[in-house]
């Protein structure tokens, strides 16, 4: 039975004991307490499984271990049985990790929990000593202590994959933002806000700021990503500082994108530029090491919504996912994403609208591209 299935089997688990656990509350208090469930998943997860591999580590050494070994020795190899069976479980039914990263990924994992362990022997030595409580006990209390920074650091440098899933929505008077929100709920990690003028696409329907406005009142919690697709972005950038977080803006504009990225950094928003098919990779040098995200545009039509994915924007993709490190930027892809194609997509940051809204079960629809494909909640 492969991996993929048996975390989906978890998933399917964990989301019929939540469902029984919140159908006799009240439909708000029932959507909050999945959203938190969802938010926080991942560190419910970890923290089940960090239990499960110091229980593991302390029954090698208090019951498995020959007794005439070293007690260094015991706890050595303790902690690299909990540490493989650790990574294993983590990788199985929490954090999705990607063939490529793998041998990356299980690196880190090594190197912060050997720095997590050796923070845990000091405060255990001190626990002995000060308390003069047991091996056991001490182990168990310095590593809740230790628990939450170091659950920091491995979700900031060892699981770093994880999806972040924006919803699209389209600055228009016909956009039904209510709608959406009825559909999706909270359930989402940011908001993708597209603005398309008549200077990008000649039949573009008027702009409509007031539904960025009702996004922010609506997704109150979630960061909002303004998509400015036009040729001369400064003309809308003044009228959305209150409402927008992030603002992407095209290459091709005719004002000065250095400019508008410094406007934004000093209102201490996030920026990034748009790479679209007929753009030259190379447009978009000057700028990466000046913005926070690059996204790639999946489908050749700005604008229009379930256009297929394009094997070029793919590409891009992988290209530019691979010089990541270099400049420091964040990978954003919009365009053609589904619950089928999300595995193969090389970035962290992914977009979709038609995926979601258009399906039966938006709000499953939104999880299973969260987990690329792994179903949570009801």
């Amino acid at each position: 039975m492969t991996a993929r299935v048996l975390r989906q089997m978890a998933n399917e688990k964990s989301a019929g004991f939540l469902h029984a656990l919140v159908r006799p509350l009240h439909s708000p208090v029932q959507s909050w307490l999945r959203y938190v469930v969802y938010r926080q998943r991942y560190f419910f997860r970890f923290t089940v499984i960090g239990f499960l591999s110091i229980l593991l580590e302390l029954v090698w050494i208090n019951d498995l271990a020959p007794a005439a070994w070293p007690w260094a020795s015991k706890v050595l190899i303790g902690f690299c049985f909990g540490l493989l069976f650790s990574f294993a479980m983590n990788v199985m039914f929490n954090f999705q990790v990607r063939r490529q990263y793998f041998l990356r990924t299980l690196a880190w994992f090594g190197v912060v929990s050997t720095v997590s362990f050796a923070a845990n022997m000091a405060a255990v030595t001190w626990l002995k000593s000060a308390l003069g409580e047991g091996y056991g006990l001490a182990r168990l209390i310095s590593a809740g202590i230790l628990y939450i920074g170091f659950y920091a650091v491995h979700r900031r440098y060892t699981f770093d994959q994880a999806r972040n899933f924006g919803l699209a929505l389209y600055a228009t008077e016909e956009e039904d933002v209510e709608r959406a929100y009825q559909r999706v709920g909270p359930n989402c990690d940011h908001l993708h806000i597209d603005l398309i003028d008549s200077s990008m696409k000649e039949d573009a329907a008027p702009v409509n700021l007031n539904r960025i406005r009702e996004a922010r009142a609506l997704w109150s919690r979630v960061p909002i990503c303004l998509h400015v697709m036009s040729l001369h972005p400064a003309r809308w950038v003044e009228s959305a500082w209150d409402h927008v977080d992030w603002f992407l803006f095209h290459v091709q504009s005719t004002d000065d994108l250095m400019e508008l990225i410094y406007a934004c950094r000093s209102r201490h928003k996030k920026v990034g530029v748009v790479w679209q098919q007929g753009i030259p990779a190379r447009d978009l040098f000057p700028y990466l090491p000046h913005v926070d995200y690059l996204m790639i545009l999946g489908i050749p039509e700005p604008g229009r919504s379930g256009q297929k994915m394009s094997a070029e924007a793919l590409a891009a993709g992988a290209v530019f996912e691979s010089m990541r490190a270099r400049y420091g930027y964040t990978l954003m892809f919009d365009g053609g994403v589904t619950v089928d194609n999300v595995a193969n997509i090389p970035a962290r940051y992914i977009v979709s609208a038609s995926a979601v809204l258009a399906s039966d079960h938006p709000q499953r629809a939104a999880f299973r591209l969260r987990t690329a494909s792994l179903y949570e909640g009801t």
